[in-house]
């Protein structure tokens, strides 16, 4: 998820935006529900991973659909956008 955030601040020339942020600025950025799948990816991530509750944690699969999903978005975006990965 890192990544593709990376990339959306790419997009949007702003080192500091979140991928949430972003995506509300820039609309079409994504195809509609995507953009709204992308946000529901994110905060899963976040809840599941990075503030992970003692004695729960994400599955392999669980990880590797996230890592999947997040990567084919980035690539999407850098050639939609141009931007070199």
């Amino acid at each position: 998820m890192g990544c593709l955030e990376c990339v959306v601040r790419d997009v949007a020339g702003d080192e500091k935006a979140t991928l949430g942020e972003v995506l509300k600025k820039h609309p079409g950025l994504l195809p509609r529900p995507l953009d709204t799948a992308v946000e529901k990816m994110w905060g899963y991530a976040s809840n599941e991973a990075r503030h992970v509750v003692e004695g729960q944690q994400p599955t392999r699969e669980e990880a590797e659909l996230v890592v999947g999903i997040a990567a084919t978005m980035a690539t999407y975006l850098s050639k939609k956008t141009g931007i070199r990965t």
